[in-house]
């Protein structure tokens, strides 16, 4: 536009020429005399302006002035989109399901949902349109590298992190957040159905698809490449987009990922019916029950000799002798046996779902061992909060919550996701009490299967478990890097180093490659 503007102009005997940060321009008049320069007042536009004045003062003279107005504008704006991106673009973006709602300059430094902008960039956000309600946040940095990076969510959703979104974009990724579209779902529980289908997939596939049109649209090309990072409900979301939409990214990297979401929340119903009221065991309780099952199995096969961590190297393999705690009730070894074993249909007898590995009582503050874990899904279910387990009819909860929420569950059915080159990471710990490691076992497992043999699944997907590690205390892992290596180099990851963190004392472990058989 500005180029064409300028074409005209010197048909009409203006001249006018462009260098890398200056427009200069002249009016030819009969007579001409030499003037001074002539740039923008400090603050104005980073623009400026070299001006040989006419003779005449009149016609000319509005000229000028009209022209220095007009051109700095347009100049101004050539520079803006070339540095960064099209703002214009994105604002008349058309978008299928979702609206945009506000473009917004961050400048470097700026504090932005807990997190420091390096650099400067574009926050846009944009909400689905009903019956949904997701909010999506993209953050698209000055100088992007090419990728665009998909951030799970956790638990039930709810919050859109914008810390997410900024934190990508400092590191060059045209980042994107969405909150699941599951806040104050109780409002307005005619739209239920519509959350729960956002929360098991929906909502990040519509954050993804929009994501890159929106990156596209503000880069002008589309993304060299795309990866996804999200632990618990993000890792869900993660194994779902692998199996549903295949096609969305090259790598996908998760940790500590819920793959049987009825198969979880079911147990989390049992075991709150198991501990009620709560608080049966004392912390003094668990950690010693804890310390006792580790020492019964220090000299187990594979176990450190000489270990003083806190911990088993293999919990799936520990072994318990009840007889030795002593320090509980009967009633208190009871409910232990029960924690420890898988849970049955009350009526039936028939397994539901998996219990918990001897050794993991203290992982997660214990709560395993107190009240159990707070379930939203059974809300979602009854159509109410503030269930009471104990009061819940397990047999017949089992079966129909299995049968309404069997869509959120993630599938090992990966035949696409293979074919197209993508790449999956999966690291869990191993005394996980929120999200068990039986559950990844018997999906990835499953996944072999389905793939013909676990060497060609190892391939594609590999799955890394950490000795010690629960829902939150495993650090050290890069795992958007060692993902974007294994896409772009082609070389997967053998042996992945980490951290876990117990009593405030960090461990350095190696997280191992498993390998069903």
């Amino acid at each position: 536009m500005l180029f064409i503007f300028i074409f005209i102009l010197e048909k009409f005997g203006i001249q006018c020429g462009k260098s890398a940060f200056f427009l200069n321009f002249s009016i030819r008049s009969p007579k001409r005399v030499k003037g001074k320069s002539h740039r923008l007042p400090r603050g104005g536009l980073p623009v400026g302006f070299l001006v040989e004045k006419s003779a005449e003062s009149g016609f000319f003279k509005r000229m000028r002035k009209a022209l220095y107005l007009v051109l700095s504008a347009a100049f101004a704006a050539e520079l803006l989109a070339s540095a960064g991106g099209n703002v214009e673009r994105v604002k008349k973006l058309a978008l299928e399901n979702v609206e945009i709602t506000a473009v917004e300059r961050i400048e470097p430094g700026a504090e932005i949902g807990g997190a420091k902008a390096a650099g400067g960039s574009v926050l846009v956000k944009a909400r689905a349109k009903p019956p949904s309600k997701v909010n999506i946040a993209i953050c698209l940095p000055d100088e992007w590298n090419g990728i665009f990076l998909g951030n799970g969510n956790g638990g039930m959703g709810q919050n859109l992190s914008l810390k997410a979104a900024v934190g990508g974009a400092n590191g060059g990724y045209a980042s994107a957040h969405c909150d699941l579209g599951t806040d104050k779902w109780w409002v307005d529980q005619d739209s239920l159905d519509a959350a729960i289908a956002d929360f098991g997939h929906d909502a990040v596939c519509m954050m993804t698809r929009a994501g890159k049109k929106i990156a596209e649209a503000y880069y002008g090309r589309p993304p060299e490449r795309s990866y996804y990072v999200g632990g618990s409900t993000g890792g869900q979301e993660g194994l779902s987009m692998a199996e549903r939409d295949p096609g969305e990214y090259d790598g996908i990297a998760v940790f500590y990922p819920v793959s049987d979401r009825t198969g979880l929340h079911t147990r989390f119903v049992f075991e709150r019916a198991l501990l009620h009221p709560g608080n049966r065991f004392s912390d003094a309780q668990i950690r010693r029950i804890t310390e006792e099952i580790v020492a019964q199995n220090r000299g187990n096969a594979g176990e450190p000799a000489g270990s003083q961590k806190p911990y088993l190297k293999y919990p799936e393999r520990a072994k318990v002798d009840y007889s030795k705690f002593g320090f509980l009730t009967k009633e208190q070894v009871e409910i232990l046996k029960k924690v420890h074993s898988p849970f049955l249909d009350p009526k039936t007898g028939a397994f539901v779902t998996f219990g918990l590995p001897p050794s993991c009582e203290i992982a997660d503050n214990g709560k395993s061992l107190k009240m159990g874990f707070g379930d939203w899904m059974s809300e979602w279910f009854f159509r109410k909060s503030g269930v009471d387990a104990s009061k819940v009819d397990l047999h017949s909860y089992a079966r129909d919550f299995g049968k309404r929420f069997a869509a959120a569950n993630a599938a090992p059915n990966l035949g696409k996701f293979r074919k197209l080159g993508g790449k999956l990471l999966i690291i869990q710990g191993k005394i996980d009490t929120i999200v068990p490691a039986d559950y990844i076992r018997e999906w990835y497992g499953l996944l072999c299967k389905n793939v013909g043999s676990v060497p060609k699944t190892a391939e594609f997907a590999r799955l890394f478990m950490v000795p010690g590690g629960w829902h939150g205390n495993i650090s050290g892992v890069d795992m958007l890097g060692t993902i974007r290596k294994w896409v772009e180099t082609g070389t997967p990851p053998e042996q992945i180093k980490a951290n876990v963190i117990i009593n405030n004392k960090r461990y350095p472990e190696d997280a191992e490659l498993y390998l069903p058989r």
